[in-house]
């Protein structure tokens, strides 16, 4: 009895101590785990747009841009100065007196991400890519002037304008040129590389769940450093309530498109950072120049009257923008803001009404007259629309505010369907990527199919003329003439770029356009 119960005794002890040593092995190994999780240094960025492409070739709007700069190189860099291009794929170049011919010579030793070598090739492939009409690329218009490309050797290519242009280089720099593999997307196609894109940037593409995240992995090989970050997680967040909500609670590392309250209270996070530059972002108000009533021009002015843009203005953007009166910002050539400002139009109900009523008496307007006010869902746009339906139903117009998704809006946009909108526009520092694109005729930006000649051999001139005051006589011309005169949008304002992040971040700052610049020439972001 007694060797039987010391033997029941052994087998429970052994199976103490297997069990034991069992649970110590799976701690260490969870230990372990969690030690190489936490060494790898993964930064996730709140964005409150999830880009519709990341193909440069084919990308149309600020996410997909952002997203590019960090996947793709472009030939220069505007990255760290936004006035002065820098070496990026191409580490020098030459203009010659006309302004006609840059020849570029490309770094060598410079991968795709998939292996394979980057060369003239592909240059001349990708702005070739741009410019062919049947790819519909944004672009191309900052790519008409282009004569020729030439491959001389591998590692140079010259291109030929047919006259000067003096924004070529803003247009080489934008991430919307960033240059792409020639060999693998002639053999999948541009569409299917938009969803699998390859690039010779920091960061190499590892994932796309819609509506949820994209993820971007480190490029090891990197020409300018090994980058800090393993991972960069982009998560679309459109709602600012939730952004708020996310980066408080460490869900995101870095939030963007943060309303007033929010970044005010946030600023009081011990855990967070709040960093603001002033931004090259603009809110306005578009009318259609062809549909009724909307494109008479006495309608526009009506509403401007009739609406204190100034106080929605103060009242919406508060301190995280500054009141627009040109298309142009006062910190890109020319500065015509005083000129602009003083030819504003202040809320006037008795000539608001004269209006109304000279439109109603010829049969244009009818009372009650019911339309849509069209916004995407970002709440600062929303309420600018909500504000004017509500000044308008006072003067017997019916406005209904239609906010909507990017998906839905952006084609009712391109193809003129919105007599009244409110959209925002950000871009370099050259006036031509401020007004050619938007107010230029038969461009797919030009929401409000607007077309005056005056405008258009002026954004023309500017292009070819080389000197910033002969180009400033021409933007001048063309904003005086369809914002003072026609009155074909209402400039709202000018928005700061303020975002908020993990105080364990380091190296980032926010971009003017709004970008993030993860891996330059002079920071290398990492999280500690």
């Amino acid at each position: 009895m007694r060797k039987k119960l010391t033997l029941v005794l052994v087998t429970l002890l052994a199976l103490f101590l297997l069990v034991g040593c069992s649970t110590q092995q799976e701690a260490a190994v969870q230990k372990e785990g969690q030690t190489s999780q936490n060494n790898t240094e993964t930064l996730k960025i709140g964005i409150a747009k999830e880009p519709a492409n990341l193909n440069p070739v084919l990308i149309s709007g600020l996410y997909g841009e952002s997203l590019a700069g960090n996947i793709f190189d472009t030939l220069v860099s505007f990255k760290e100065n936004s006035a002065k291009a820098s070496p990026a794929l191409a580490e020098s170049w030459e203009i010659n007196k006309a302004g006609t011919e840059y020849t570029f010579y490309l770094r060598k030793g410079v991968n795709f991400h998939n292996g394979d070598k980057l060369t003239a090739d592909d240059v001349k492939f990708t702005l070739e890519a741009i410019m062919n009409p049947e790819n519909a690329s944004p672009s191309k218009e900052f790519f008409e002037p282009v004569k020729m490309i030439e491959v001389i050797d591998d590692y140079t290519v010259k291109i030929t304008l047919k006259n000067p242009y003096s924004p070529f280089m803003m247009a080489l720099g934008n991430p919307t040129a960033g240059i792409i593999p020639k060999k693998v997307v002639e053999k999948i196609g541009m569409d299917e590389f938009d969803r699998n894109p390859i690039g010779t940037g920091p960061f190499k593409f590892a994932e796309w769940i819609p509506d949820d995240h994209i993820k971007l992995v480190k490029n090891k090989d990197y020409f300018l450093a090994e980058p800090n970050l393993d991972e960069v997680i982009y998560r679309p967040i459109p709602k600012a309530e939730v952004m708020a909500a996310e980066i408080q609670a460490g869900g995101i590392d870095i939030a963007s498109d943060l309303l007033p309250q929010d970044i005010k209270k946030l600023s009081q996070d011990d855990s967070l950072v709040v960093k603001t530059v002033s931004g090259l972002s603009l809110k306005y108000v578009g009318f259609s120049a062809q549909i009724k009533p909307f494109s008479d021009v006495r309608f526009r002015k009506a509403v401007y009257y009739a609406v204190p843009i100034d106080d929605v203005v103060q009242g919406i953007f508060g301190d995280t923008g500054d009141r627009a009166y040109s298309w142009i910002p006062p910190s890109v050539f020319p500065d015509d803001n005083e000129y602009m400002k003083a030819h504003a139009l202040k809320q006037n109900e008795d000539k608001a009404k004269e209006l109304f009523a000279q439109l109603k008496a010829e049969g244009i307007l009818k009372d009650g007259f019911e339309f849509s006010i069209y916004s995407p869902q970002d709440p600062y746009r929303k309420k600018v629309a909500t504000a004017i339906a509500t000044e308008l139903k006072s003067y017997g117009l019916n406005a209904k505010v239609e906010a909507l998704e990017w998906g839905t809006l952006l084609p009712l946009l391109k193809k003129g369907k919105a007599g009244i909108y409110i959209m925002g526009w950000g871009s370099v520092p050259d006036p031509d990527r401020w007004t050619y694109k938007i107010f230029h005729t038969g461009s797919a930006m030009n929401f409000s199919k607007y077309s005056n000649k005056v405008v258009d051999q002026a954004l023309e001139q500017g292009r070819r003329l080389v000197g910033s005051d002969k180009r400033g006589t021409e933007y001048k011309k063309a904003m005086r003439k369809a914002l003072v005169k026609d009155y074909i949008h209402i400039p709202l304002a000018f928005t700061n770029v303020t975002t908020v992040m993990n105080k364990n971040v380091e190296g980032f700052e926010p971009s003017p356009q709004g970008y993030f610049h993860l891996v330059t020439d002079k920071r290398n972001v990492t999280i500690k």
